[in-house]
């Protein structure tokens, strides 16, 4: 979670704590997500990274979808993720787009499109790295 608190302060508008989320909703480790998705939120919405609010709407696009491509596709592959991560990206874009009027804030296209792909891109890469460093850790310990 430092490591992640960390990258997002380099790279303004990235959520990098979505990343155990979507492991955690993998591993359907739906206890330790009970407790550690509320601190995701108040973490997002502590950081400033998003507007007030936003962080929860986002959490709940990301459950959405992750169960949705449940339904349809193996959880576990760098597919789905990169499929995942290009919804994402795409909801990232709406969900800023979506609560910008209600918070009565400007909303700036080429900026929230940029960030959109970034987080796209980001989140297959960083998912791999992350799944295949805790394979590690656990290869380590059997």
């Amino acid at each position: 979670m430092v490591m992640a608190i960390a990258v997002q302060s380099c790279i303004p508008g990235l959520d990098v704590l979505v990343l155990g989320l979507i492991i955690l909703l993998q591993e359907e480790d739906y206890k330790n997500m009970l407790w550690l998705l509320p601190l995701f939120i108040f973490l997002q919405e502590g950081m400033g990274s998003r507007n007030f609010g936003v962080s929860i709407v986002w959490y709940a696009v990301v459950f959405v979808l992750f169960t949705l491509g449940r339904w349809l596709f193996e959880v576990g592959n760098f597919l789905f993720v990169f499929l995942l991560s290009t919804c994402l990206g795409a909801a990232y874009l709406g969900v800023a787009w979506l609560m910008a009027p209600v918070q009565n804030i400007p909303f700036n296209m080429q900026e929230m499109l940029d960030v959109s792909l970034i987080q796209a891109l980001f989140l297959p890469f960083a998912w791999w790295l992350l799944v295949m460093t805790r394979r590690w850790g656990s290869n380590d310990t059997a």
